[in-house]
């Protein structure tokens, strides 16, 4: 049985702790697992009908956590710079050349 099963089990003997349910949650969200958490959910608010109002109430908190992590990763993609390798380069090159045509005209001959 894997970490997530034996908190869902520990969450079970103690349903109406709240904290039990936001330390299952805490526990999906750090193992990135909150899909497994919603499964778990909806099969209690499938098959308990006494547990089913908490089971939708804890639903609806794991679509507002996906939709926060979902947030977070967009805002996380880092603006597009220039490209600085590109630029060095292309900065050398134009030295490369000035001073090619500079020293050209240093020793007298014509250019090319």
């Amino acid at each position: 049985m894997g970490p997530i099963e034996e908190a869902w089990a520990r969450l079970e003997a103690q349903w109406e702790d709240d904290e039990a349910h936001r330390r299952f949650i805490g526990l999906c969200v750090a193992m990135d697992q909150l899909p497994e958490a919603g499964r778990h959910y909806r099969q209690v608010r499938e098959s308990d009908a006494a547990r089913a109002e908490e089971a939708a109430r804890r639903i609806e908190s794991l679509l507002v956590l996906a939709t926060q992590q979902l947030a977070d990763t967009r805002s996380r993609v880092p603006p597009k710079e220039p490209k600085r390798a590109l630029t060095w380069a292309a900065f050398l090159m134009m030295l490369l050349l000035m001073g090619s045509v500079i020293w050209i005209l240093s020793r007298g001959l014509p250019l090319p």
